[in-house]
C-alpha cells in the first residue's frame, strides 16, 4: 500500500493544482459578474474537484487528457456566458426549451457575442494551466490501465443516482436528495451544468415526451392594465413559522383586530420546505412542474415590478449558502437591491436576530421613494430554535414558541415603521413559507404534507382599506402572488382556483396534495 502511494503521489499533487484551476475560473467569474456567487469550499476542492482532477491523471493516453479536461471546461464556459445574460445557472429544463425553440435560441446567441469576451479569457486561462501542468507532470504521473473502466463506472455512478432520484415513487423523495436535481450557488460551474444536464436526460425527457407524469399548464404573461400603478409593496417571508403557534403568539399583532386595514388568516402554503413556496411566491405558480414557467420569467414578481416602472429589493436575514438554491429562481437580474445576512455588516452592526432586517431598511433609506417592490426573508423558527432570538425573549415556553413570540414583536415594530415612514399608498404582507412539525406523529420538522406544515399564518395591511377587503379572498401562497400581481398594475388570474401543495421538489416527485373543502388529497403516495 505505501508503494502504492508513492507511485500516485505525483497524482495526488497533480489532482489538487488542477482541482485549483477549475475552482479559480469560477472564483474569477464570480470577481467580474455580481450575480455569480463562488467560495472556495474544501469539500468542493478535494472530494469534488480533486477527484475528478485525479481520476484525469489516471488516464494513460493524452488526447484522451484533453478531451475530458475540454468538455469540463466547455460546461463551465456555457455557464458563464448564461450567467452573463440571464444572471442564473442554466437549469434542466432550459435543455428542452433550447431543443424545442432552436431559432429563437440562436437569436439570443447572437446578442451575447459580446458577453463571451471575459468567459473565453478565463477558459484560455485554464488551458494554459492545463498545459503547464501537463509539462510538469506528465513524464512522472501513475497511469491506470483500466482507466475505460474507471470512466464507465463514474458516468454510471452519477447518472443512476439522478435517474433514481428523477423515477423514484413518487411522494418518497427526500428532501436531500432533490439537491441532486438542482443547481447550487457553491457547487462549480462545470458539475451545476452536468446536474442539470443529467437531470434533462432522466427527468425532464420521459416527462416531456414519455408522457410519464400529468401535464399541467404555464400561466401567460399576464396583461398590463395599469401603467400609473403606483405604491410600495413590502413582501416579508418567514421561515418555518405554523398557523396555529403563531396564532396563540401574536399578542401585540393581535391588538390590531379591530383596525379595519388590517387582516390576520390562516392560508396554505405551496409547498412543505422553503425553496418550493419561495419559488412560487415569487413565480406565480399555479400548478405542479412549474419549472418550465420559472424559467421563462414571464410571472416573475421582479421581472414584472421592472417592467412597469417599480423599483426592486430582496433583502434576506439568511445566510448565502442557505440562499444557493433558490435565487436561481428570482429572476435575480430584475432586482436592483439584493442584500443577503452575509452583506448586512457592511451597514450594520448586525445581532444575526431579523431585527437586523429594520435596520437595514433604516440605514438603507429604501422608503425615501415611491413605486417599490421589496420582499424581505426572515430567519424566523429556523432550526435552531434557540438561536433565532435574543436572551430577553425567553420565557417558560419552548423555544419553538419563543420564535413565534420574537416575529410577533417584529412584525409588529416593522408594521409600525413603515407606517411613520410612508406617505403614499402601502401594503403589506407577511406569510411564512411553511410550518414545522414538533413531534406530532413522531415527526419533528418540515418536509411532509401535515397541516402543521402547510398550513401558515398570512398578515395583510394597507393604508387602502379597499384593499384589505380584496384581500379577504385570500387562501393560499399563489393567491398571495396573484393578489401581488395586481397590486403592480396588471391582469390577476380569474380562474378556477384550485389549491395544490407540493411536498419537496417543484416537480412532484415528492407527491403533492389537492385542498378539496378542508381536507387534502395526496397525489403520488
Amino acid at each position: 500500500m505505501v508503494g502504492f502511494f508513492r507511485s500516485i503521489r505525483f497524482n495526488l499533487l497533480y489532482a489538487v493544482l488542477l482541482a485549483l484551476v477549475f475552482m479559480s475560473m469560477d472564483k474569477l467569474y464570480a470577481l467580474y459578474n455580481d450575480y455569480f456567487i463562488f467560495d472556495f469550499t474544501l469539500n468542493e476542492i478535494v472530494r469534488k474537484m480533486a477527484f475528478f482532477s485525479l481520476f484525469l491523471s489516471l488516464i494513460p493516453r493524452k488526447k484522451w487528457r484533453w478531451f475530458f479536461f475540454s468538455i469540463m471546461i466547455l460546461f463551465s464556459f456555457f455557464q458563464y456566458v448564461h450567467f452573463a445574460y440571464f444572471g442564473k445557472n442554466i437549469g434542466a429544463i432550459e435543455f428542452y426549451l433550447f431543443a424545442t425553440n432552436i431559432e429563437e435560441t440562436f437569436e439570443t446567441f447572437n446578442t451575447m457575442l459580446d458577453m463571451t469576451l471575459v468567459p473565453l479569457l478565463i477558459v484560455i486561462g485554464a488551458f494554459v494551466s492545463f498545459v503547464v501542468l501537463e509539462k510538469l507532470f506528465s513524464r512522472w504521473l501513475y497511469r491506470s490501465n483500466y482507466w475505460h473502466f474507471l470512466v464507465i463506472f463514474a458516468l454510471f455512478y452519477i447518472n443512476i443516482k439522478v435517474l433514481y432520484v428523477t423515477n423514484i415513487k413518487e411522494g418518497s423523495l427526500k428532501h436531500t436528495d432533490s439537491k441532486l436535481l438542482y443547481p447550487l450557488t457553491n457547487r462549480h460551474s462545470s458539475r451545476n451544468f452536468f446536474v442539470s444536464l443529467s437531470y434533462f436526460i432522466w427527468g425532464v425527457v420521459p416527462q416531456k415526451f414519455f408522457f410519464n407524469s400529468q401535464k399541467f399548464p404555464i400561466l401567460p404573461k399576464p396583461k398590463l392594465i395599469d401603467k400609473e400603478s403606483n405604491r410600495t409593496i413590502i413582501l416579508v417571508i418567514g421561515e418555518s413559522l405554523r398557523f396555529d403557534v403563531f396564532r396563540e403568539a401574536s399578542r401585540e399583532l393581535q391588538g390590531l383586530a379591530n383596525d379595519d386595514h388590517f387582516l390576520f388568516k390562516k392560508v396554505y402554503s405551496a409547498g412543505t420546505v422553503t425553496k418550493v413556496s419561495v419559488a412560487t411566491l415569487i413565480n406565480r405558480l399555479k400548478y405542479p412542474s412549474g419549472l418550465e414557467q420559472i424559467t421563462k420569467e414571464e410571472n416573475c414578481l421582479f421581472r414584472l415590478a421592472k417592467e412597469n416602472g417599480y423599483r426592486t429589493s430582496f433583502i434576506s436575514n439568511q445566510g448565502r449558502v442557505k440562499l444557493q438554491m433558490i435565487k436561481d429562481m428570482m429572476c435575480p437580474k430584475e432586482i436592483d437591491l439584493f442584500l443577503d445576512k452575509d452583506n448586512f455588516s457592511d451597514y450594520i452592526e448586525s445581532k444575526g436576530y431579523d431585527a437586523d432586517i429594520e435596520k437595514m431598511l433604516n440605514k438603507l433609506k429604501l422608503f425615501n421613494q415611491e413605486k417599490q417592490l421589496v420582499v424581505l426573508q426572515q430567519r424566523g423558527s429556523h432550526s435552531p430554535y434557540e438561536k433565532q432570538y435574543p436572551k430577553k425573549i425567553d420565557t417558560n415556553k419552548s423555544a419553538y414558541v419563543n420564535t413565534a413570540l420574537y416575529t410577533d414583536k417584529i412584525l409588529f415594530s416593522l408594521l409600525s415603521y413603515l407606517k411613520s415612514n410612508l406617505s403614499g399608498e402601502f401594503v403589506f404582507l407577511y406569510v411564512s413559507d411553511h410550518g414545522e412539525l414538533l413531534g406530532e406523529g413522531g415527526k419533528k420538522g418540515h418536509g411532509h404534507l401535515k397541516k402543521e406544515v402547510y398550513e401558515v399564518p398570512f398578515l395583510f395591511y394597507s393604508n387602502n382599506q379597499a384593499l384589505t377587503s380584496k384581500a379577504e379572498m385570500i387562501k393560499s401562497h399563489y393567491d398571495i402572488s396573484n393578489f401581488i400581481v395586481s397590486l403592480l398594475g396588471y391582469e390577476e388570474d380569474k380562474s378556477k382556483r384550485e389549491i395544490y401543495i407540493l411536498n419537496s421538489d417543484l416537480d412532484g416527485f415528492s407527491g403533492y396534495g389537492v385542498v378539496d373543502g378542508s381536507k387534502l388529497k395526496i397525489k403520488g403516495h
